[in-house]
Formats: structure tokens, sequence, C-alpha cells
């Protein structure tokens, strides 16, 4: 029995539409890749921060997260943590980050993809596809 099926037997509310959340702290570049997404036919919400990711995580489960892995209040690798203790790895998540060593965290957290900034947005949107295609 894989991930979701054992959450539809424990009652766990699993995400059918494909909601994205994308978290990160700079708004111009949140903005930027919700309008991208939406005009791609994605359903998207937006943090600011890693606290407010985890809240909107927990009210509604995403079918992915885009997240940046400097972030204040709670920090990429918190966000992850909290995300997997309620879900497992049912979220996929794909980090965005200017870091030098994005590879290297996004295997720490198991992310399925990473992108580096600053991104050229299409690349952005085959990510996005790709997780969804291999859920």
């Amino acid at each position: 029995m894989n991930e979701q099926q054992q959450a539809i037997k424990q009652g766990i509310n699993v995400q059918t539409q494909k909601l994205i959340l994308v978290v990160d702290d700079d708004y111009h570049l949140r903005k930027m890749v919700q309008w991208t997404l939406e005009e791609e036919g994605f359903e998207v919400q937006t943090a600011g921060d890693g606290r407010e990711a985890v809240e909107r995580a927990l009210l509604q489960q995403p079918a992915l997260i885009l997240l940046d892995m400097g972030l204040p209040l709670l920090d990429g690798s918190g966000v992850v943590a909290q995300v997997r203790t309620r879900y497992g790895k049912m979220v996929p998540i794909i980090i965005m980050s200017a870091d030098g060593h994005v590879e290297e965290k996004s295997r720490q957290v198991e992310a399925v993809a990473y992108v580096r900034k600053p991104f050229d947005i299409d690349d952005l949107i085959h990510a996005v596809q790709h997780a969804f295609d291999i859920q």
C-alpha cells in the first residue's frame, strides 16, 4: 500500500487538485511565480516566511511546494520537517535557491527537484510538470 492509499485509509484529507504553495521571502519573485503558474492552470497560494508556509500547508494540503530555503522566522529545512511530520512524502518539494549548495540541500531534504536562482521560468514550469508526472 502506497503513502496516499495509507492516508486515505487513515482518514487524512488528500489534496487532489493541483494546489501549489509558493514560499519565498522575495515578494516580486513570489508574485511572478504565482502569476506564471496560474496562467498554466494551477491553483496557487503563497507565503512569505516559513511559519506562514507551515500554517497554509497544514490548513490545506498542497499538491506541491516550491520552497526557498533561506526564509525568515523558520528556514526551509524547518518547513520541510513540519510538512513531512504531517504528510510524510505525499507532498513533493522543489527547492528554489541562489545558494551555491542548492543541490546538496535539495538532497538533504529529499526534494524532487531544484532550480537555481535566477532561473528561467520555463525551467521552473518544466520542474513543476515533472513533479506532477512522478506522483
